[in-house]
Protein backbone atom coordinates (compact mmCIF):
# COMPACT_ATOMS: atom_id res chain seq x y z
CA UNK A 1 0.00 0.00 0.00
CA UNK A 2 1.35 3.44 -0.90
CA UNK A 3 1.57 6.13 1.69
CA UNK A 4 -0.89 8.98 1.47
CA UNK A 5 -1.85 12.50 2.46
CA UNK A 6 -5.07 13.89 3.93
CA UNK A 7 -7.69 14.49 1.32
CA UNK A 8 -11.05 16.09 0.95
CA UNK A 9 -13.48 14.11 -1.16
CA UNK A 10 -17.09 14.70 -1.86
CA UNK A 11 -19.54 13.55 -4.43
CA UNK A 12 -19.74 15.38 -7.74
CA UNK A 13 -21.87 18.20 -6.32
CA UNK A 14 -20.88 19.96 -3.11
CA UNK A 15 -23.62 21.48 -1.03
CA UNK A 16 -23.33 25.19 -0.32
CA UNK A 17 -23.13 24.43 3.41
CA UNK A 18 -20.15 22.15 2.84
CA UNK A 19 -18.39 24.67 0.63
CA UNK A 20 -19.04 27.52 3.07
CA UNK A 21 -17.67 25.49 5.97
CA UNK A 22 -14.64 24.38 3.97
CA UNK A 23 -13.72 27.95 3.19
CA UNK A 24 -13.86 29.16 6.78
CA UNK A 25 -12.63 26.37 9.07
CA UNK A 26 -10.38 23.32 9.17
CA UNK A 27 -12.47 20.46 10.63
CA UNK A 28 -9.50 18.62 12.14
CA UNK A 29 -8.94 18.72 15.90
CA UNK A 30 -6.31 21.23 17.00
CA UNK A 31 -3.15 20.09 18.76
CA UNK A 32 -4.43 21.87 21.89
CA UNK A 33 -7.77 19.94 21.92
CA UNK A 34 -8.23 17.45 24.76
CA UNK A 35 -8.88 14.01 23.23
CA UNK A 36 -9.98 11.17 25.53
CA UNK A 37 -10.28 7.54 24.43
CA UNK A 38 -13.89 6.41 24.18
CA UNK A 39 -14.16 2.69 24.99
CA UNK A 40 -11.97 -0.04 23.53
CA UNK A 41 -10.42 -0.04 20.06
CA UNK A 42 -12.74 -1.32 17.33
CA UNK A 43 -11.04 -3.49 14.69
CA UNK A 44 -7.92 -1.33 14.59
CA UNK A 45 -9.75 2.00 15.00
CA UNK A 46 -9.54 4.18 18.12
CA UNK A 47 -12.52 6.35 19.04
CA UNK A 48 -11.84 9.66 20.77
CA UNK A 49 -14.15 12.13 22.49
CA UNK A 50 -12.90 15.66 21.85
CA UNK A 51 -13.65 17.34 25.17
CA UNK A 52 -12.64 20.74 23.84
CA UNK A 53 -15.10 20.81 20.93
CA UNK A 54 -17.70 18.38 22.27
CA UNK A 55 -17.54 15.99 19.31
CA UNK A 56 -15.96 12.63 18.51
CA UNK A 57 -13.62 11.15 15.91
CA UNK A 58 -12.23 7.79 14.86
CA UNK A 59 -8.55 7.22 14.00
CA UNK A 60 -6.57 4.37 12.47
CA UNK A 61 -2.79 4.29 12.02
CA UNK A 62 -1.16 1.99 9.47
CA UNK A 63 2.63 2.31 9.26
CA UNK A 64 3.55 5.85 8.23
CA UNK A 65 -0.08 6.65 7.36
CA UNK A 66 -3.19 7.53 9.34
CA UNK A 67 -6.90 7.96 8.62
CA UNK A 68 -9.25 10.11 10.70
CA UNK A 69 -13.02 10.58 10.44
CA UNK A 70 -15.39 12.81 12.32
CA UNK A 71 -17.83 15.67 11.97
CA UNK A 72 -17.39 19.41 11.75
CA UNK A 73 -17.83 21.46 14.93
CA UNK A 74 -21.50 22.11 14.06
CA UNK A 75 -21.93 18.35 13.38
CA UNK A 76 -23.64 19.06 10.04
CA UNK A 77 -20.87 17.82 7.74
CA UNK A 78 -18.62 14.77 7.99
CA UNK A 79 -14.91 14.73 7.17
CA UNK A 80 -12.40 12.07 6.19
CA UNK A 81 -8.73 12.89 6.72
CA UNK A 82 -5.82 10.92 5.29
CA UNK A 83 -2.29 11.65 6.50
CA UNK A 84 1.22 10.42 5.89
CA UNK A 85 4.79 11.08 6.88
CA UNK A 86 5.78 10.73 3.20
CA UNK A 87 5.83 13.68 0.78
CA UNK A 88 3.22 13.27 -1.98
CA UNK A 89 3.54 16.74 -3.39
CA UNK A 90 0.83 18.76 -1.63
CA UNK A 91 1.96 22.13 -0.31
CA UNK A 92 0.58 23.59 2.92
CA UNK A 93 -2.76 25.31 2.36
CA UNK A 94 -2.97 24.43 -1.35
CA UNK A 95 -5.92 22.60 -2.86
CA UNK A 96 -6.22 20.33 -5.89
CA UNK A 97 -8.81 17.98 -7.40
CA UNK A 98 -8.91 14.42 -6.20
CA UNK A 99 -10.89 11.38 -7.24
CA UNK A 100 -11.80 8.56 -4.89
CA UNK A 101 -13.03 5.14 -5.93
CA UNK A 102 -14.92 2.94 -3.49
CA UNK A 103 -15.60 -0.41 -5.16
CA UNK A 104 -16.14 1.28 -8.52
CA UNK A 105 -18.18 4.20 -7.20
CA UNK A 106 -16.25 7.32 -8.19
CA UNK A 107 -16.36 10.54 -6.17
CA UNK A 108 -14.70 13.84 -6.99
CA UNK A 109 -13.42 16.09 -4.27
CA UNK A 110 -10.77 18.58 -3.29
CA UNK A 111 -7.49 17.74 -1.57
CA UNK A 112 -6.52 20.36 0.98
CA UNK A 113 -3.10 19.96 2.50
CA UNK A 114 -2.38 20.47 6.18
CA UNK A 115 1.16 20.47 7.52
CA UNK A 116 2.88 21.93 10.53
CA UNK A 117 -0.24 21.72 12.70
CA UNK A 118 -0.34 17.91 12.88
CA UNK A 119 1.36 15.85 15.59
CA UNK A 120 3.97 13.22 14.79
CA UNK A 121 5.27 14.74 11.57
CA UNK A 122 2.16 13.92 9.53
CA UNK A 123 0.87 15.99 6.65
CA UNK A 124 -2.18 15.51 4.51
CA UNK A 125 -5.65 16.71 3.64
CA UNK A 126 -9.30 16.12 4.44
CA UNK A 127 -12.60 15.42 2.72
CA UNK A 128 -15.77 17.29 3.64
CA UNK A 129 -19.06 15.71 2.62
CA UNK A 130 -22.72 15.53 3.43
CA UNK A 131 -23.33 12.94 0.68
CA UNK A 132 -25.04 9.88 2.24
CA UNK A 133 -23.80 7.66 -0.63
CA UNK A 134 -20.18 8.55 0.11
CA UNK A 135 -20.66 7.96 3.84
CA UNK A 136 -22.32 4.60 3.16
CA UNK A 137 -19.55 3.52 0.79
CA UNK A 138 -16.82 4.49 3.28
CA UNK A 139 -18.62 2.51 5.99
CA UNK A 140 -19.30 -0.61 3.89
CA UNK A 141 -16.24 -0.95 1.61
CA UNK A 142 -12.87 -2.39 2.58
CA UNK A 143 -10.61 -0.28 0.36
CA UNK A 144 -10.58 3.22 -1.01
CA UNK A 145 -8.41 4.06 -4.00
CA UNK A 146 -7.30 7.67 -4.13
CA UNK A 147 -6.22 9.44 -7.32
CA UNK A 148 -4.71 12.80 -6.30
CA UNK A 149 -3.81 15.44 -8.85
CA UNK A 150 -0.32 15.54 -7.30
CA UNK A 151 1.96 12.48 -6.98
CA UNK A 152 0.71 8.90 -7.28
CA UNK A 153 -2.32 6.77 -6.57
CA UNK A 154 -2.69 5.05 -3.21
CA UNK A 155 -5.04 2.67 -1.42
CA UNK A 156 -6.58 3.31 1.99
CA UNK A 157 -7.50 0.27 4.12
CA UNK A 158 -11.05 0.71 5.47
CA UNK A 159 -11.34 -2.58 7.37
CA UNK A 160 -13.49 -2.17 10.49
CA UNK A 161 -14.80 1.25 9.45
CA UNK A 162 -18.50 0.30 9.71
CA UNK A 163 -18.21 -0.76 13.36
CA UNK A 164 -15.91 2.12 14.28
CA UNK A 165 -18.32 4.65 12.74
CA UNK A 166 -21.16 3.13 14.81
CA UNK A 167 -19.16 3.59 18.02
CA UNK A 168 -18.28 7.14 16.89
CA UNK A 169 -22.00 7.94 16.49
CA UNK A 170 -22.65 6.50 19.97
CA UNK A 171 -19.88 8.73 21.33
CA UNK A 172 -21.51 11.79 19.74
CA UNK A 173 -24.75 11.09 21.64
CA UNK A 174 -22.96 11.17 25.03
Amino acid sequence: MRNFVIITATSVALSSATVAYAQTQNPLPKASDVLVRYGDDVEGWTVYANQTRGDCLIVRQDGPSAVQMGVTANQEVGYLGVFTKVDIGLKNGNTSDIFVSLDGHLYKGVATSSTGELKGGYSGGYILTDDPNFKRDVAKKYQMTVFPETKGTFIVDLEGTFKAMAVGRKCLKH
